[in-house]
């Protein structure tokens, strides 16, 4: 992103015409190796643009998630090349729902925005730096205001001038400019290929994602891609997950052999797809049952009707092991179990349940939830780990601690074949509850509610003390709302 400065009168750069390629010329130095530049302005005072890498410029925020999942590849592309023209490949789906957006700071991104906004939409435009007035001089539909919308105010979207983790919090009513850049020029980071020749869209996944963000992504892929008529595909031998396994228990199709650069869009960083609004807050495509493979999915529910047999059970969800070694936050943070069990309790004395069925990686927890809960928790039997595991490994994910453990091929594979069934009848047991808790957002918790399409009577987020949707309103709760 160029960041408007005070022109340096002690220093010598380049001096560029305050034109109306201005930011794309100043991008093609900056692929020669320069940051800053001079610029003569006819509207007002000389300026200065200085280049600050977008991911960089995310990542000296504080706001910016600690995680070392969020500081390997960047979520933020350079955007050094992108084309106001190329109306086919710019997305407005961000805008949805808004009547008008505030900015607060010119820079080359809000410069930018405000002119899509004025040749493309009927929004309103409205600006705190009269600075604006540079670029467009006379333009009426430009509001200059002091006032900053209220932070009830939700159809106006506000857009500030520094890091806001937006992403992270589903809160898509206030957002930064790189994040709202982002947004509109995601199929131009994707692909430079027409829409028209575009047929498929592959996923190559990371070997530390787990089945619940595979299937969670593609999903919303799937959704976001159909307006074009595009089919969402997995790369072969990508996943952890061998290509038989993912075969034998979904419904995910793997790319065919007719894929290659003249038809296909890449998804190789997903991260940057999946922490957009369009996928990160939908309604109604995330995973369903239909992604199972059907004899699978009837197995399971064979097995839920023995297990639970016309008994109550509240559900719970409690993530722990890798989420604490990765340092998860916000809506995603893990919880301690002394945390949640006044809440528990209070559900358990209110809903008259029979039992608790726990879902949960982490060894820990388990061992703390029946010590509190004598006789009343039930679980799958499955692969379990401490915190302490992944110290004294020295790993982060769970996926690199099963490969210190199973090292070799076949035995990796037929652990974690056996793994990802056991994470699944957990999920739909989960399914089979009356009510559901959990510690804060992952797959898991998109899956299970949607292998309950008629919805639990309540759901509680202990990372976001709150309590989610009643059954009634299922129907909006595919994701946290805005």
């Amino acid at each position: 992103m160029l960041l408007i400065k005070e022109y340096d009168r002690e220093r010598n750069y380049r001096t560029l015409s305050s034109a109306p390629g201005l930011f794309h010329r100043a991008l093609e130095c900056v692929l020669l190796g320069e940051k800053r530049f001079h610029v003569k302005n006819p509207n007002g005072e000389d300026y200065d643009l200085l280049y600050t890498e977008n991911q960089s410029w995310a990542e000296s925020s504080p706001e910016y998630p600690n995680s070392p999942l969020f500081h390997q590849d960047p979520l933020y592309p350079p955007y050094l090349v992108y084309e106001e023209a190329d109306t086919e490949k710019l997305c407005f789906d961000v805008f949805d729902g808004f009547r008008q957006v505030w900015f607060q700071e010119v820079s080359e991104y809000t410069v930018v925005l405000t002119r899509l906004l004025l040749s493309h939409t009927n929004m309103s435009v409205l600006w705190k730096d009269g600075r604006i007035r540079w670029f467009f001089p006379e333009e009426e539909k430009i509001t200059i205001t002091g006032e900053e919308p209220g932070s009830l105010d939700e159809q106006t979207l506000k857009v500030i001038n520094t890091f806001h983790a937006s992403a992270f919090t589903c809160d898509f009513v206030t957002m930064d400019p790189v994040v709202l850049f982002h947004h509109v020029f995601v199929l131009q980071w994707l692909t430079k290929l027409p829409m028209k020749q575009v047929k498929y869209a592959e996923i190559l996944v990371a070997q530390s994602e787990g089945i619940g963000s595979i299937l969670t992504v593609y999903a919303r892929a799937r959704h976001f891609m159909e307006r074009f008529g595009v089919e969402v595909t997995l790369q072969r031998g990508s996943a952890r997950y061998a290509d038989h396994i993912i075969e034998k228990y979904f419904t995910i199709p793997l790319t065919p052999k007719d894929s290659d650069e003249t038809n296909t869009i890449y998804l190789t960083n997903y991260y940057a797809l999946l922490f957009t609004k369009m996928l990160r807050v939908t309604s109604g495509h995330d995973f369903d049952a239909s992604n199972l493979n059907p004899k699978f999915l009837s197995e399971m529910k064979e097995y839920g009707d023995e297990v639970f047999s016309g008994r109550k059970m509240l559900g719970l969800l409690l993530r722990g092991s890798d989420y604490i070694a990765s340092g998860m936050s916000g809506a995603s943070a893990p919880v301690t179990v002394e945390s949640t069990l006044p809440k528990i309790r209070e559900w358990m004395e209110e809903g008259d349940y029979d039992g608790i069925f726990l879902a949960t990686e982490d060894q820990d927890i388990l061992g703390k939830m029946t010590a509190a809960f004598p006789g009343k928790i039930r679980v799958v039997s499955q692969e379990r780990y401490s915190i302490t595991d992944f110290a004294r490994e020295n790993v982060t994910t769970i996926s690199e601690l099963d490969k210190k453990r199973h090292s070799t091929k076949v035995e990796y594979d037929a652990f974690v074949e056996d793994s990802l069934v056991n994470y699944f009848y957990a999920l739909y047991l989960l399914s089979r509850c009356e009510s559901f808790m959990y510690s804060g957002q992952c797959g898991g918790i998109v899956m299970a509610k949607a292998l309950k399409p008629e919805g639990f009577r309540r759901m509680w987020c202990f990372a976001e003390n709150k309590e989610g949707y009643k059954h009634e309103d299922q129907k909006n709760t595919s994701s946290p709302s805005v």
